[in-house]
């Protein structure tokens, strides 16, 4: 009694529903009364609400006086979800009891419930009908029990729902000559056109000829044209020459009506009947598929997309069913205005072209290069580079003067595939007033390549006053000829006079030059103020994290160890002002000229961004990290791509990219950039370190669970912590240690992981380099079990370190290391399961736990019968929180694939560069900003080649069948990458590895 008159004034208190703010709900339950039942609210019919707060109440046995009352009341006041939901529990799939549900529905008739009412609910509210082995549940034979007249009243009112289905399956499967009789009534009745046309569809497959005719007078009796379209195509299936005619009438008046179509937004309505046509009908319906093809999109930006996607997936499967007699829908795409259409429709001309395609299919790219969408002009200039560019020439040389830049560029590059020959059109180039043309003819350059290119660019490099174009020559001048030539002083002295005489002041109002201290030049000289002025203004025009291409010459002079405190002062006082992101260049001025000292200061400034929604900002400062380019700035670029992996994952993916580059620039691979930078914390190689701590001297050194450790070295005796006699400084040090330690460990455990899935391998004298002598690494030497590889990649042998720094195999037998073999750390599909124990029980013995899951790493492989497969069911159909799936899925590196429709996500994906391919997984539910109360379904998972899915925004580029050439079977993945992979989905779905449904082959 309490929880329910508790749990009523918890309702009213909310003020969610105002029926359930009444005080009556209250006098009722505690008296009794009838004539309070009059007073209640009613619910409107035609409403919903949430029955998640509604006071519970237990099983139809256990329901006590109060809780008849409640009951009672809620049906008084015609609640229209209540009473189903309070006889779910009792239907549930987990052991329903049908004693209980029968006491339920019996007491709601007792309570003057209707047996229509309760009807409705138990079809609507209480759960499945039939479980999944076909046994019918307690509100399935409820339902059953229905006379014909109750029956037909009930599917008149569901009739158009989901629910109306499942009723249908349910007496097609235990009754299915009273469902053809109800059906026949409802035809009679000329009820057809407010059923859901699956319940035809239901019924034909349950039983084809027994519903034949009554399906076809439905069809007849339809009004509305997707139930006419839905019934009419599984008639077609059953009897093609008889709904033949009537299919392609159906069809043929949708895409004669088109200005209908528009009107309504039935273009989904379209689409299907267009397909229907290629398939069916192919040539023959030619003109009615131009038709379609060529009407004009219409609406706002989100429709205008969907019908784009619709038309790309008309054009798709007429090139499979017709092949070059395709053309001519081809080419209706061409008639109106709609890029993405015109985008597939060249990329699928392209396929099947001949030598006789070449003059018509370049007037199509010549008119695409007029449309005014300048992001499909760039993508239809660079596909028609792999084509023949001399034949639309003319309309590519006038897009250098486009007002988009990355139509310039993609003009640019796809000029360059006509050769030297066109060198002479250089001059013309020249000429044009326009900078931004000038910039494109550069780029022209560049990209041509050549060393007559490259003289052409320097002769104009000298006449060119524009800053932009100078910087556009000169960055392209690097490319093609290696390192920038040395500058003259007398000419570096004439571009800083040149330069100052333009701008004269500061190029920021924060920040006062006459106060910035001046540092040194490598001939002992100090830069002058006027040096340092031009500096600055050079360096604020540079967008990128990168150094100004005409001021490196006087960068490159600056004395490193005596420029730190100006780049201090810079980078202070930027983070001190308004933080204006166009002023990011004051990041980039710091790190070409600082030192260390700038590490933790962007540190501390990258969290507080991340922290406080500035994610744009980090990622500059994070690139300025990388800019700055010693081992302690690199170090904590790396520590930032683990740290934002998961959240804030644009930072992360900042960092990731700013350490590539950064190796790429040291001529390393990421790998061997990681070696490096992993932080000595004040240790030399191969020895620990001593410490003078007053009368005793203490050894120090990390242990192989990766924390400090400290010994007496007089007593021999381990020691918890320096002993008092430690200076401060040192004990200072220390603590700083400590927390370094740690934060550099959790980068350690997971780069060590992924090494091992990415199968990475060292040299053997790197390895010894490395991992023997490297205080961090040792740990891990002794911690793991590494593999010895010959030169073939063959794995030998395979062994682990010990404290001493010898090597020793699984059975204690002494190893030696051959010089001219590779190591990396073993995967244990790698080894024979003989192998994997003999490891197990060497570890358990010497009790070494290895840092993560090595030995004892679950290993899925293709199970027999799954080598064909493409799309698979190893998690499908698993529901649960979004929340849950995305923590679990991005902390084991998986992303989001393509933002689509209303921020829909539909797939997630996690890339094997190395094995050359990634992996999906469609998520059904799950979109951007999801909420902690939202559950989501997997469903299939699948492999296909590494990059060849596109990801972006309003992105549909996933595979959608078998037939798909980006798919790649279970047995062509390779065997890390595909039990990598299918074991994180476990891990995600929460199964057990042997619990996922057999999946199914192409």
């Amino acid at each position: 009694m309490a929880s329910i008159i508790g749990a009523l004034e918890d309702l009213a208190a909310k003020g969610w529903y105002k029926e359930w703010q009444n005080p009556v709900w209250k006098q009722y339950v505690e008296s009794g009364e009838e004539k309070l039942l009059k007073q209640l609210p009613k619910f409107k019919k035609d409403g919903w609400y949430s029955t998640d707060s509604l006071p519970g109440l237990p099983i139809p046995s256990q329901l006590d006086e109060h809780g008849r009352r409640l009951l009672k009341a809620i049906i008084a006041a015609e609640h229209p979800q209540f009473v189903g939901t309070w006889l779910q529990s009792s239907n549930n799939l987990d052991g329903g009891s049908p004693a209980e549900f029968e006491r339920g529905c019996a007491l709601v008739i007792e309570l003057k419930g209707s047996r229509h009412l309760l009807a409705q609910q138990v079809a609507e509210c209480t759960g499945p009908l039939q479980k999944q082995d076909g046994s019918i549940t307690p509100a399935g034979r409820f339902i059953l029990s229905l006379s014909e007249n109750e029956l037909e009243r009930l599917i008149r009112e569901i009739g158009l729902s989901r629910h109306a289905v499942e009723v249908a399956k349910l007496y097609l499967a235990d009754s299915t000559a009273r469902w053809l009789s109800l059906m026949e009534i409802l035809n009679r009745k000329g009820e057809s056109n407010h059923l859901n046309p699956e319940m035809w569809v239901a019924a034909l497959h349950s039983a084809a000829q027994t519903f034949l005719e009554p399906a076809a007078r439905a069809l007849e009796l339809c009004k509305k044209w997707g139930d006419r379209f839905e019934i009419g195509s599984h008639l077609f299936q059953l009897d093609s020459k008889r709904f033949g005619p009537e299919m392609e009438r159906l069809c043929n008046q949708h895409l004669s009506a088109l200005e209908v179509v528009r009107k309504e937004n039935h273009w989904d309505q379209a689409k299907l009947a267009a397909i229907w046509l290629v398939v069916q009908k192919g040539k023959s319906a030619e003109e009615d598929l131009k038709r379609y093809l060529s009407v004009p999109l219409d609406g706002n930006d989100w429709q205008r997309k969907s019908q784009s996607e619709y038309k790309k997936e008309v054009l798709d499967y007429a090139l499979q069913q017709l092949g070059r007699h395709a053309l001519p829908l081809l080419e209706a795409c061409f008639e109106t205005e709609q890029p993405e259409v015109q985008m597939r429709a060249l990329q699928l001309w392209a396929g099947i072209r001949s030598a006789a395609d070449s003059t018509s299919l370049a007037g199509k790219i010549c008119r695409a290069t007029a449309s005014p969408d300048a992001s499909f002009v760039a993508r239809a200039v660079r596909f028609s580079a792999d084509l023949a560019p001399e034949n639309f020439e003319d309309a590519l040389w006038p897009l250098l003067s486009h007002k988009s830049r990355p139509v310039r560029d993609a003009a640019a590059s796809t000029l360059a595939r006509l050769g030297e020959s066109r060198l002479p059109k250089a001059a013309e180039l020249w000429s044009v007033r326009r900078a931004d043309t000038r910039i494109a003819a550069v780029a022209w350059l560049k990209a041509l390549g050549t060393k007559a290119a490259a003289i052409e660019l320097r002769a104009r490099l000298e006449h060119e006053e524009d800053d932009n174009v100078r910087d556009a020559i000169l960055l392209a001048l690097e490319k093609l000829e290696g390192a920038t030539r040395a500058t003259d002083p007398a000419e570096l002295e004439g571009r800083i006079k040149k330069t100052l005489a333009k701008v004269g002041k500061p190029p920021t109002s924060w920040l006062n030059p006459k106060s910035l201290p001046l540092p040194k030049l490598h001939t002992g000289l100090q830069l002058s103020a006027d040096s340092l002025l031009y500096l600055l203004h050079r360096q604020s025009r540079v967008k990128e994290m990168r150094t100004d291409i005409e001021a490196r010459p006087l960068f490159e002079q600056i004395d490193r160890k005596t420029s730190g405190d100006l780049a201090l002062a810079v980078i202070k006082g930027y983070f001190a002002s308004t933080v204006d992101a166009d002023e990011r260049w004051a990041m980039g001025f710091a790190a070409i000229v600082g030192d260390d000292r700038l590490v933790p200061v962007f540190s501390r400034q990258i969290k507080e961004w991340a922290d406080n929604m500035r994610g744009k900002l980090a990622e500059y400062a994070v690139e300025a990290l990388a800019l700055l380019g010693t081992d302690a700035a690199l170090l904590a670029v790396d520590a930032m791509a683990i740290r934002y992996r998961s959240k804030n994952k644009n930072i992360g993916k900042a960092a990731t990219e700013a350490f590539a580059a950064a190796a790429a620039a040291r001529g390393l691979t990421v790998e061997e950039l990681g070696d490096l930078v992993v932080p000595w914390l004040g240790f030399t190689p191969g020895q620990s370190r001593l410490i003078e701590a007053g009368k005793a001297t203490v050894e120090a050194r990390i242990n192989n669970d990766f924390k400090l450790a400290f010994r007496d070295t007089a007593t021999n005796k381990k020691v918890a912590k320096l002993p008092d006699g430690a200076s401060a400084q040192v004990k200072a040090e220390f603590k700083e240690i400590a927390a370094s330690l740690k934060e550099a460990v959790k980068s350690q455990l997971l780069r060590m992981e992924t090494l091992m899935v990415r199968q990475f391998r060292w040299p053997a004298r790197r390895w010894n380099e490395l991992y023997l002598n490297h205080p961090l690494l040792l740990p891990f030497a002794q911690r793991l079990v590494w593999g010895a590889y010959d030169q073939s990649g063959l794995l030998v042998r395979t062994f682990r370190a010990l404290e001493d720094r010898s090597l020793t195999d699984a059975a204690d037998e002494a190893f030696t290391l051959a010089e001219d073999c590779s190591v990396g750390v073993v995967h244990p599909l790698e080894l024979l399961p003989e192998a994997r124990q003999a490891w197990l029980k060497h570890l358990a013995d010497y009790d070494i736990v290895p840092p993560f899951a090595q030995m004892e790493r679950p290993v899925v492989t293709v199970k027999p019968g799954e080598s064909e497969t493409k799309f698979g069911k190893a998690a499908a159909d698993t529901e649960l929180n979004g929340l849950t799936f995305k923590g679990r899925a991005e902390r084991l590196g998986w992303s989001r694939g393509s933002v689509c429709d209303a921020g829909c996500i539909n797939y997630y994906l996690k890339s094997f560069p190395a094995a050359g391919v990634d992996a999906f997984i469609e998520t059904e539910g799950m979109y951007v900003g999801i909420d902690m109360y939202t559950d989501i379904k997997l469903g299939r998972n699948f492999f296909v080649k590494h990059g060849s899915v596109q990801i972006g925004s309003y992105v549909y580029d996933e595979p959608g069948d078998a037939n798909d050439p980006r798919l790649v079977r279970y047995k062509d993945v390779p065997v890390i990458a595909f039990s990598e992979a299918m074991g994180d989905l476990t891990k995600i779905s929460g199964k057990s590895s042997g619990a996922a449904p057999e999946d199914d082959n192409a």
